[in-house]
């Protein structure tokens, strides 16, 4: 597994052949390639969002996660519209966010749909407990956190939701499996 090293100092210490000047005129739409370019650089956690709707599991790979509020206790994240999870994320208000530990990329990319496997077939692959009417939980995940929906809003492509965290279970790995660059790795740590 490749590392990904972060350090907080990289930029004010890098040389000046290494550093950018800002542009002239920063108003107006910027390249879309430009944009993602510097949103492949945003290294995050990876983690597979559950639900259960009407019968059915729901999974999907998603990186766009972050802390809200600890009081209440409270995350957000980022679908996809088009996702084949979304319509069954805002139906059922429940989901888990399943953080992955390193190793875990191969799970990573079946849940993305890169493998080509659909549905819930994808739950064939890792250690998977089910439920009554609850999300799906990974056994062997970093971390669990079981959710409630407080609120969702639609912006562009994605629709972000608003979730009270209900229940956190900690794994005995405490590293979580990152993506950054198009690649999967984790984090060096660099003592100072």
């Amino acid at each position: 597994m490749s590392e990904l090293h972060i350090r907080p100092s990289a930029i004010v210490d890098a040389p000046p052949e290494k550093r950018f000047s800002l542009p002239e005129n920063r108003t107006g739409p910027q390249p879309l390639e430009s944009f993602l370019e510097a949103m492949a650089r945003l290294a995050s956690a990876v983690h597979i969002v559950t639900t259960h709707h009407a019968g059915s599991d729901y999974g999907m790979t998603v990186t766009a996660v972050t802390s809200l509020s600890t009081d209440p206790r409270s995350i957000l994240l980022s679908v996809n519209r088009k996702s084949a999870a979304h319509d069954a994320l805002v139906a059922a208000g429940e989901l888990c966010i399943n953080t992955l530990r390193p190793g875990q990329a191969a799970l990573a990319r079946t849940f993305a749909g890169i493998t080509g496997v659909r549905g819930h077939a994808r739950f064939e692959h890792g250690a998977w407990e089910f439920g009554d009417r609850r999300p799906p939980v990974l056994r062997d995940a970093a971390s669990l956190m079981l959710c409630n929906v407080l609120q969702s809003h639609v912006i562009g492509t994605h629709r972000v939701f608003a979730c009270s965290v209900s229940s956190v279970m900690l794994g005995q790995e405490t590293q979580a499996l990152v993506y950054g660059n198009r690649r999967f790795g984790e984090v060096a740590y660099i003592e100072d």
